[in-house]
């Protein structure tokens, strides 16, 4: 091995330990109620849910997994005051405006006690309305109605006939009605005797019928508006009478909701219908059996007017104890804003105010609605829909069809006002591109919970996780968790945040772990989950996952991918990289190889030019040959052209950590001076050669490791990292046990020329006077050329 103690790492660098924990299992550890390291999500979260002006709803946004929702539920389930009961709400029939249904807002508990007595008034209107007209005074009030038009009609028949019997005429009633005859000696005349009269006397008998008959058309004409008055008064006294017992049936409702004008208002309305309406109440001439009035029939069929008179209770408070809290995990615009049912009838879909059914926002009304953001942008129309509705601050109840610009003939009820904290929950990216893109989304979600995915692991956090591995063991009935299973628990906690100094804030990954750990240990018949539960439940999770990884390590154990870890090799490295499916990330080594030839200074990224190159990776080469250009050609032009590939890379290349690999094979192309492939390397660099911090680290060390493991480690095989990178390492315990055993290396560096000498087991100036000399020939070769061409 070359002489680079200085830079090698200690096991103990490659993973940092939990220390001894003071406890047993967790049975003597009080749980956490709630989360930890999210003490700046907690506290925009309770300034938003407190505030109670227009525009503070509140975005929770963060990665996945980090329990957004459970703070959420938590939060507004600890805040100090639950706030007030918010009224019911109930639709009624607008008499006025029948598709344009009245919204009622009445304290929480009341709307329940309306519903109730408006059925109780329509169940015993159709009884008391028939006992009103089945009542000896109605009926008698009737007869003498009846009595008074017939008298008159007796009247004017009696003072024709004595008119007619002054003037020698007889009244007769035959089928075809009343007729006029003469009349001699008391017999009627007959048309042969009267055909034997002198003409004078015939004149005068038909001057009589004529106006006898003139006298009869105008007393038929006087009978229908006789007639026509007796109905109407008749009417009047139907009225009155029906008024009595319409105002008797909702003297009781109105004196229990006097208080509330808008109720009032309504039935006063109800009365006024029921009078007008009054017949629909009575029996069908020809449908009654004896048994059921029309009424009860129809109130079973949904089509009598007295249905109009019930009340929808729309959104009923009773049993609630403060302000509701509504999550809705499908914000259609339906599922949201409610809707309008149909029924057939006749042929025909038709609806009233019966059939409007509450949404999310009606149910969290004067409280609060937690609505996944992701989800509700996804659901046509339901995200302009919120804004006009935060907006206008009212709900009002649209189909999608009419929010699509289509003509629809469905209800239009009266929209309710909106008094409703609104929380959305997503992702980082979700909120940036809301906040850039949506010029409304400033003004109506003013307050970001945003959600840390990591914490420092220090005493307070360490502490803290253990009491939430003790909540969850609780709350789920997991078997208690011994010390040592909880300081396996914290340390992968480490490795998720790929951070010794960090924890994960992440809940999701954190209770699978659990849960799988739980069932390790109970399949083993343990009392109490262990650690070596814990490592068994993580590296079964690995194998379930691993198939594509498994398959990757058997191609470069069979040689299918031409990765070098012995030996030594001119233009030629071992980058570290990482792929990630899914759940699935894992790191592999990447064969980098260099070309060298004379030229006019150009660098050719093979990758970019076979557009397989990302931006950020073409940004790394270019710096690359910015540091050459500065180092190597300050004074002259560089005559050398070079190239750079990742040998069997099939897919795209993006990122720049793989930089420092490059200068270095690029280097070693130009010195002509072997590279180790024992050794891999990752690391960023900059113009100025040092190095920089990459992602991924644990992952790309660990995938070469394998490597190295399935071809047989002898003591030779590392890695190197950036300096910055150090605080990151959290391996697995198998590399940690390899690098204490002198069987696998780390290395760690701060520029190109540690790792150049940690590569190439030269100096870094030794190197560098190599690749002057290389290029220095280069440029003598190029002239020499120049100058055969002029000649």
């Amino acid at each position: 091995m070359p002489s680079n103690g200085n830079r090698a790492l200690e096991a103990s660098d490659a993973r940092r330990r939990c220390a001894a924990l003071p406890f047993e299992t967790t049975n003597d550890v009080e749980p956490l109620d709630g989360l930890i390291g999210q003490s700046r999500a907690e506290e925009a979260l309770r300034f938003g849910v407190g505030i109670r002006h227009k525009g503070y709803n509140v975005f929770v946004l963060g990665p996945p997994g980090t329990g957004k929702h459970h703070l959420v539920r938590d939060a507004l389930r600890r805040r100090a005051d639950p706030g007030q009961v918010p009224a019911d709400q109930v639709y009624v029939h607008n008499f006025q405006r029948p598709d344009r249904p009245i919204a009622i807002a009445l304290p929480a508990g009341r709307g329940a006690e309306l519903e109730a007595a408006m059925n109780e008034v329509v169940r015993d209107l159709d009884d008391a309305i028939l006992a009103m007209f089945e009542s000896d005074d109605y009926r008698t009030r009737r007869r003498v109605i009846e009595q008074k038009v017939e008298a008159r009609h007796e009247e004017a028949f009696a003072k024709l006939a004595t008119r007619a019997t002054e003037q020698g005429l007889r009244m007769l009633r035959t089928p075809a009605g009343l007729a006029f005859a003469p009349f001699v000696d008391g017999q009627v005349l007959e048309p042969d005797a009267f055909a034997k009269l002198p003409d004078e006397k015939q004149a005068e008998i038909r001057a009589s019928l004529e106006e006898m008959e003139n006298a009869l058309r105008e007393v038929m004409h006087q009978v229908p508006a006789w007639r026509r008055e007796a109905r109407d008064e008749l009417r009047e006294i139907e009225e009155d009478l029906t008024r009595l017992v319409a105002r008797h049936q909702l003297e009781r409702v109105r004196a229990g909701f006097a208080d509330l004008d808008k109720v009032a208002a309504w039935l006063d309305a109800v009365e006024a219908d029921v009078v007008q309406h009054v017949h629909a109440f009575l029996p069908s001439e020809d449908e009654n059996d004896g048994n059921e009035s029309v009424v009860q029939a129809a109130l079973h069929e949904h089509m009598h007017p007295a249905l109009r008179y019930r009340v929808n209770l729309f959104v009923d408070r009773r049993g609630l104890e403060g302000a509701p809290v509504i999550e809705e995990d499908h914000p259609t615009v339906e599922r949201l804003f409610g809707r309008v049912d149909r029924r057939v009838h006749l042929g025909a879909l038709i609806s009233d105010f019966s059939m409007i059914k509450p949404g999310a926002l009606h149910r969290a009304n004067g409280g609060t609605l937690v609505v996944d953001a992701r989800r509700l942008l996804g659901s046509p129309a339901a995200w302009d829909s919120l804004k006009r509705a935060l907006t206008r601050r009212e709900i009002e109840i649209e189909s999608l069809g009419k929010e699509l610009g289509m003509t629809t003939s469905e209800l239009d009820p009266e929209p309710i006002p909106l008094d409703a904290k609104i929380i959305l929950v997503g992702e980082r990216q979700l909120y940036y591109v809301l906040a850039s893109v949506d010029p409304d989304f400033d003004q109506l979600f003013k307050v970001a919970a945003d959600f840390d995915d990591v914490m420092p692991w220090d005493e307070e956090s360490q502490t803290g996780l253990t009491r939430l591995i003790a909540g969850i063991a609780r709350a789920d009935e997991l078997l208690p968790f011994d010390a040592g299973a909880v300081a396996r628990v914290v340390e992968q906690s480490a490795r998720w945040a790929g951070d010794r100094r960090q924890l994960s804030a992440e809940l999701s990954p954190l209770s699978n772990l659990l849960r799988e750990a739980d069932w390790k240990a109970r399949d083993r018949g343990a009392e109490a989950v262990g650690a070596i539960d814990v490592r068994a439940a993580i590296a079964a999770r690995e194998h379930r996952l691993g198939r594509l990884r498994e398959r990757t390590l058997g191609r470069f154990t069979d040689g299918t991918l031409g990765v070098r870890t012995d030996g030594e090799v001119v233009g030629q490295v071992n980058g570290l990289s990482v792929l990630s499916v899914g759940e699935l990330a894992f790191g592999q080594p990447s064969r980098i190889t260099a070309r060298v030839r004379v030229g006019g200074g150009d660098l050719v990224d093979i990758e970019r030019q076979s557009d397989l190159g990302g931006k950020i990776h073409t940004k790394g080469v270019m710096i690359l040959s910015s540091y050459l250009t500065s180092r190597y050609g300050a004074e002259r032009p560089l005559s050398v052209s070079a190239s750079l590939a990742f040998e069997q890379s099939y897919g795209g290349v993006d990122g720049d950590s793989a930089s420092m690999a490059e200068l270095c094979v690029l280097l070693s192309a130009l010195s002509e001076i072997p590279i180790k492939q024992c050794f891999a390397i990752t690391g960023s660099v900059d113009q100025n050669g040092r190095a920089q911090v990459i992602g991924g680290v644990n992952e790309k060390i660990e995938g070469f490791y394998d490597v190295c493991r399935e071809r047989g480690l002898d003591g030779t095989h590392g890695a190197l990292i950036p300096e910055a990178n150090v605080e990151h390492l959290m391996l697995r315990e198998d590399i940690v046990e390899a690098v204490a055993a002198g069987r696998f290396h780390l290395f760690h560096m701060a520029c190109l020329d540690d790792a150049l000498e940690t590569l190439t087991g030269r100096s870094a100036e030794y190197v560098h006077e190599a690749v002057a000399a290389r290029l220095a020939s280069l440029t003598e070769r190029m002239l020499a050329h120049e100058k055969g061409k002029r000649r």
